[in-house]
């Protein structure tokens, strides 16, 4: 089986603790592949990268395309190809896609990054507004978001599913972004229902973790359980 790199950018744990500075910029990440879901630069809005452009869905309800010298201080990156194309229609809801796509790609100590192009009866996102301060745990922050609800939709959603062994390092599980076809909508997938698509993915077997610099990690216990906050800050996925 075909696999691929992926590269972590930081740690969740720092977005935990409250740490939103821009780590990498987006020309340099476009280095690390083609594909990536992120939060912008003092968390100002999601990022999705789809065939190695970059969209920046606001709290204001529109998407943007950032500049190469824009920065991010978290975030996933796969070099992108897929191995295999699946159909799927008629899912009621995003639990329901997890469960199917568990089925299908049934390797779950391995991280999965998928691009899906379908139309979509109902699609909730979220996105969370730019934060002035450091020190506002991301659960905290996450308080301070917008959502948005939309009805016959077509678009991307692209994403990852990680095992539970990167836990601090990421959050495991299913984590995906999506944006309109014709990318003026989009952020952090909540719920949706999907009439009909088409799947494609592809596993990693590199995964690479790029730290932060000293300074921004410096004073963070990194030690601690974050279960808590991780259930915060993820909740309504």
């Amino acid at each position: 089986m075909m696999r691929t790199r992926f590269t972590q950018v930081s740690l969740f744990s720092v977005l935990l603790s409250g740490r939103y500075d821009g780590v990498i910029a987006i020309g340099e990440l476009k280095k690390l592949g083609n594909m990536a879901i992120a939060t912008m630069d003092r968390l100002d809005g999601e990022m999705q990268m789809i065939d190695g452009v970059v969209y920046q869905a606001c709290a204001d309800g529109h998407v943007y395309l950032p500049t190469d010298d824009a920065t991010i201080p978290f975030g996933t990156i796969a070099d992108f190809h897929p191995t295999h194309t699946l159909s799927l229609s008629d899912i009621p809801s995003y639990e329901t896609f997890e469960t199917r796509v568990d089925e299908l790609c049934p390797e779950d100590n391995i991280p999965l990054a998928i691009h899906f192009i379908g139309d979509f009866h109902h699609m909730k996102v979220r996105t969370v507004a730019r934060q002035e301060k450091d020190g506002v745990g991301l659960a905290d922050a996450a308080k301070n978001e917008a959502v948005f609800e939309y009805t016959d939709v077509r678009g991307d959603l692209v994403g990852f599913r990680l095992p539970g062994y990167v836990k601090g390092v990421n959050a495991p599980g299913w984590h995906l972004h999506f944006v309109d076809a014709e990318r003026q909508h989009g952020g952090h997938v909540v719920n949706f229902s999907l009439r009909e698509g088409e799947l494609r993915y592809c596993y990693a077997n590199d995964f690479q973790i790029r730290l932060p610099g000293a300074a921004t990690l410096a004073g963070l216990d990194l030690t601690r359980d974050w279960s808590a906050e991780l259930k915060r800050a993820e909740a309504e996925r």
